[in-house]
């Protein structure tokens, strides 16, 4: 006898909140206050992100993807992003290279 479920096991309804997806990117800050980012996963012009540096102070900055294009690293497909921050923000990294979550 088959044990498979026949209705859905998650319905929601109503439901307003956040989601969360952790990825890693890497990149660097540009002399005009963007961020320029490789990502695996392509960024939706507009949308709105959370930056984590890779630090002990654990910022947190909120960004706009400006721009997403296809670019080939090490022969694989990935994503740069071009993200503008949403409100000013000052922190210092080694040779302004950064390392975000």
């Amino acid at each position: 006898m088959s044990v498979r479920r026949r209705s859905s096991r998650l319905q929601v309804l109503n439901a307003d909140g956040v989601l969360r997806v952790w990825q890693d990117v890497v990149g660097h800050r540009t002399e005009t206050g963007e961020y320029l980012v490789i990502s695996h996963q392509a960024g939706v012009k507009g949308e709105r992100l959370t930056v984590y540096l890779a630090s002990d102070t654990q910022q947190s900055i909120p960004v706009r993807v400006l721009d997403s294009q296809p670019v080939v690293v090490d022969g694989s497909v990935r994503h740069q992003l071009r993200l503008s921050p949403l409100e000013e923000t000052t922190w210092a990294t080694r040779d302004s290279d950064l390392e975000a979550e």
